[in-house]
């Protein structure tokens, strides 16, 4: 079907729906149990007996973290205090509107410093396309299609990473039990357990090499853009490197504060520095003894990391000190049996990067057909 974008009316979102609020404190319904879903900005809360809104509906996170997210929820729901509901109005799809809202990237209404929020009666203002529903329903069917191909291709990726913990406890078995009675060496034997050298902020730059902080770390273990707010001097990394206070290729960085037990391996690539105390730097004394893939994947099971939260300082935040986790002790399979490990592991990981690329290929598509449809 070939659509006239030049005879499209383009309408405020004001005029093509309607807004509600929600007043539903989380600490207030603990006690509360039913059969009606309640969402958050993370999606599912819990089940309560009562429900806002009998018809599906969008639903938009107005403060905090995650502002400016746009979903569409399900009929005899509810949404907590921090989103907004958005109903649409006569002639406009539910889905059609939905697209609409995501294609304005609402979090450009930001405001707040402490608690970042959006309001109605800002993005409201904006303009989104309003063509005959025929045109809305192609829209929405083409647009739908990609995103059910993008959702098939990240539950590959959740399909593979569960392959790659499966693969560990069937060739390792559990990791705190030990019930294979394997050798346990506590890590500081395995490996020099240190963190990097202080950086004043005063030395902080804004250019160099980056400076990572435990949200950086986090960021590059989940291969996600890292854009770093502060770097050192290249003559200051040069130094440091020069001293033996630079990881190298094979070396693991594990995050101690906060989200704890992320580990990251050092690539041949690498050039960045990070920040003390929150970053444990592990460098190997032992090659023959362990991999660096076999203690990444000790540290990404469950049950290893619930074994490190109960050896965590559980104040405000969790934090793991460097001798609590130089005194770790953990069970070392032999060598051969970790290479078969390491050898099958690539093979997934090649896999994943796989599809990670066919991912990509989708999004920038689907950013693509979002922008031809609803730009000006």
């Amino acid at each position: 079907m070939t659509m006239d974008k030049t005879k499209w009316e383009w309408r405020r979102i004001e005029e093509v729906c309607d807004k509600a609020s929600s007043n539903i404190v989380l600490n207030k319904i603990e006690d509360n149990v039913g059969d009606y879903p309640l969402y958050g900005a993370s999606g599912y809360v819990k089940s309560v007996d009562f429900f806002h809104m009998e018809q599906p509906y969008v639903g938009i996170v107005k403060d905090g973290a995650g502002v400016g997210r746009v979903g569409v929820y399900p009929a005899k729901s509810s949404l907590v205090g921090t989103m907004q509901y958005i109903i649409p109005k006569k002639g406009c799809m539910l889905q059609y509107l939905s697209y609409g809202l995501q294609s304005l990237h609402l979090d450009k209404h930001v405001s707040g410093a402490t608690i970042p929020h959006i309001y109605f009666k800002n993005y409201g203002k904006d303009t989104i396309p309003f063509p005959p529903l025929s045109d809305q329903q192609a829209i929405v069917a083409e647009l739908d299609k990609l995103n059910e191909v993008i959702a098939l291709k990240r539950k590959q990726l959740v399909d593979l990473d569960s392959l790659a913990q499966s693969l560990f406890y069937e060739m390792f078995g559990d990791p705190v039990v030990n019930e294979r009675g394997w050798k346990t060496y506590e890590l500081k034997t395995l490996f020099k357990v240190t963190s990097s050298k202080r950086i004043l902020q005063s030395e902080w730059q804004k250019e160099g090499i980056p400076f990572y902080k435990v949200a950086d770390i986090v960021s590059i273990i989940n291969e996600e853009n890292v854009l770093p707010a502060t770097f050192i001097r290249e003559t200051d990394y040069n130094t440091l490197k020069d001293q033996g206070y630079v990881p190298i290729c094979g070396d693991l960085l594990i995050t101690t504060r906060g989200t704890l037990g992320q580990c990251y391996i050092i690539n041949e690539n690498d050039k960045f520095y990070f920040q003390d105390g929150m970053i444990t730097w592990l460098s190997q004394k032992c090659k023959d003894l362990i991999l660096p893939i076999y203690l990444k994947s000790l540290f990404g099971t469950r049950i290893f990391l619930d074994s490190l939260l109960h050896t965590a300082n559980m104040s405000t935040v969790a934090y793991l000190s460097i001798s609590q986790l130089a005194n770790k002790t953990i069970p070392l399979p032999p060598l051969p049996l970790q290479q078969s490990f390491a050898a099958k592991i690539a093979k997934i990981e090649a896999e994943k990067q796989r599809v990670k690329a066919s991912l990509k290929d989708l999004e920038t598509l689907l950013a693509s057909r979002m922008q031809y449809w609803f730009d000006n």
